[in-house]
């Protein structure tokens, strides 16, 4: 298994170079930041690196719905949305969201 920093490193060119082959950067009026226009999945492992927790709580979180990480399941894979993972994250700074 590879260590956090890794997966990090591995997610931010594979984001990066998502948004360098789209068409949002030769049309000039689609924003590069829009979240309705750009929001990747990440892995459970990928999404844990995100975050700082394991993996292994990220699945307890999603089997007792301690937490709504609105994951996506398909056949046996389990992906996050980036902007679910970032709501998420800032419920965690400022419960009043």
């Amino acid at each position: 298994m590879r260590n956090k920093q890794e997966v990090l490193l591995s997610l931010l060119s594979r984001l990066d170079r998502s948004i360098q082959s789209s068409d949002y950067n030769k049309e000039k009026q689609a924003c590069l930041h829009c979240p309705c226009r750009f929001d990747p999945l990440l892995t459970r492992v990928e999404a844990a690196a995100y975050t700082g927790f394991e993996p292994g709580t990220l699945a307890t979180w999603d089997y007792t719905k301690r937490y709504d990480l609105q994951p996506i399941r398909y056949v046996n894979a389990v992906r996050y949305r980036l902007s679910s993972i970032n709501r998420f994250a800032d419920l965690q700074i400022n419960p009043d969201l």
